[in-house]
């Protein structure tokens, strides 16, 4: 589910909560992006957290480049 994840992210996605475990399943984002956040970072990825319009947290990537 982590490689899923972050491939949908990679494109240029974002994901919430509620999003990631109806397309991928995962029940806990917040512990599923501390997980990947280290595999990320080293591929030049940065994680990114915002807030979407109806106050959900979401994430996505960001490129260090």
């Amino acid at each position: 589910k982590q490689a899923k994840v972050f491939r949908y992210l990679s494109k240029g996605h974002t994901l919430s909560e509620k999003s990631a475990f109806n397309i991928f399943g995962v029940g806990n984002l917040r512990a599923t992006m501390s997980d990947i956040k280290p595999h990320v970072s080293s591929l030049g990825f940065t994680v990114k957290r915002t807030t979407g319009r109806t106050g959900e947290t979401r994430y996505g990537l960001l490129t260090d480049r």
